[in-house]
């Protein structure tokens, strides 16, 4: 296996807004959650978490090695 991908700009720049989506996210769970908010909090996790999802698979797409001891989950959206 080659250890160099290539991988484009607009790739990299859409995964950057995603970790931006998913930190933005991250936050506002925090604030909800302060707030007592718990079933909205529920919903920005959610979100986080597809997001961060989507990401995963497209990194193991291009190759990226997957981490000891991962498995997949029984389903997912």
């Amino acid at each position: 296996m080659d250890d160099e991908i290539r991988i484009s700009r607009a790739q990299l720049t859409e995964w950057a807004e995603s970790l931006i989506h998913m930190n933005h996210h991250g936050t506002l769970v925090q604030r909800e959650i302060a707030a007592g908010n718990t079933e909205r909090a529920s919903h920005l996790a959610e979100r986080a978490r597809k997001r961060a999802w989507k990401m995963l698979n497209e990194l193991f797409a291009f190759g990226v090695k997957k981490p000891d001891g991962y498995c997949e989950p029984d389903s997912e959206e």
